[in-house]
């Protein structure tokens, strides 16, 4: 009997014994067929169609560089991002301008008016020859989207230095907004503009009430080559599916962040207040959206020759425009009667991303 249960206890042992080497055979099978993250060897390869370029006001449509680069390999299974980042020369890319290209692309066609906005948003001078920096970042998508951060370290080109000599005027670098409001047509999409050329986009979009729904998206351009998509309440990421949506009808400031990938959106209505409009800072005088026009107006407004006004949305004080240099500015300061008292036609234009406008003419 003793030697029976011995047996029995050495049969155990085999299998079990058989058993962890079949696991193990199984486990190192598994692990063979996973991908692992390596450093890329070296950096893309990086040229440039030209090395100096005098840009041209009358043709900012047309193409003034051509870059190319090599593909980036990070040993994963996984879409690479590319993005042109642009700096005055010798600042290091501290604080560049980033224009993203796309997912496994290794080509880029920069536009006379992108070009300038780049040259002038890192502080070059207009009219004045200047050396702009160039190079290609290549960043892998964390979990499929390209919200940052990511665990995976972006690499980078070597620099390329330009000669450009810029025109007056900045041309803001552009995103477009595309929804049911509008048929989902990428050419006729709604533009946020980059004013600080940090990747802070803005703007307003007029969502009319009789829309089939509120969705939409944000485009590097006016195609669906690339598009921004819903992650979260407040994140987003280029090529992600969800879709964006506006709080309520009406007009929507939308703010688009293609650094941080934050996003918002807030409906708003539109007001006057002040002391020269009211006998207080509290009591609001509606301006009406003008779906003709895209402007919002009031078409008699009594102004007294004393006091200030400002405008301001969904009668609260959280947004707000006045002047600063005569340009309009969030927070900026108090406006007043141009030609004394009197009834004026005040107007407000949100609908220029990158130049906000308003008007105050006496009847």
């Amino acid at each position: 009997m003793k030697c029976l249960q011995l047996n029995k206890l050495k049969m155990k042992k085999h299998i079990i014994g058989l058993l962890s080497v079949l696991l193990l055979f199984a486990a190192c099978k598994k692990d063979e067929s996973l991908s692992v993250y390596k450093v890329p060897a070296g950096v893309p390869s990086f040229t440039s169609s030209i090395s100096a370029i005098v840009l041209d006001s009358t043709k900012k449509n047309n193409e003034a560089v051509a870059f190319a680069w090599s593909e980036v390999n990070f040993g994963i299974n996984a879409a690479v991002t590319y993005s042109l980042q642009f700096d005055v020369s010798g600042g290091k890319f501290e604080n560049p301008q980033t224009t993203v290209i796309g997912d496994d692309m290794h080509t880029a066609s920069v536009t006379v008016a992108a070009l300038n906005a780049a040259a002038l948003g890192r502080g070059l001078p207009a009219e004045v020859k200047g050396k702009l920096d160039v190079r290609v970042k290549a960043e892998v998508k964390q979990n499929g989207t390209s919200t940052n951060p990511s665990a995976i370290p972006a690499t980078y080109s070597a620099v390329i230095s330009i000669d450009v000599t810029p025109y007056p005027g900045a041309d803001y670098p552009k995103l477009w907004v595309s929804g049911s409001f509008q048929s989902w047509s990428a050419s006729t999409a709604i533009p946020l503009a980059d004013t600080g050329f940090n990747g802070a986009y803005e703007g307003y979009v007029y969502f009319p009430a009789t829309s089939s729904d509120l969705l939409f998206k944000i485009l590097t351009a006016q195609n669906w080559d690339n598009a921004y998509g819903y992650v979260s309440d407040t994140k987003m990421a280029l090529g992600a599916s969800g879709n964006f949506w506006a709080p309520a009808a009406g007009l929507v400031k939308i703010n688009a962040n293609t650094e941080t990938k934050d996003w918002s959106a807030l409906t708003t209505t539109w007001s006057l207040v002040g002391d020269a409009v009211a006998d207080d800072w509290n009591t609001d005088i509606p301006l009406t959206y003008d779906e003709a026009t895209g402007a919002l107006v009031n078409n008699s407004v009594a102004i007294k020759a004393t006091g200030a006004f400002k405008f301001r949305a969904n009668k609260a004080w959280t947004l707000n425009y006045g002047v600063d240099n005569n340009k309009l500015k969030v927070d900026g300061s108090n406006l007043t009667a141009p030609q004394g008292a009197g009834n004026y036609k005040v107007t407000l234009n949100l609908t220029k991303a990158g130049n906000y406008t308003w008007s105050v003419q006496k009847l």
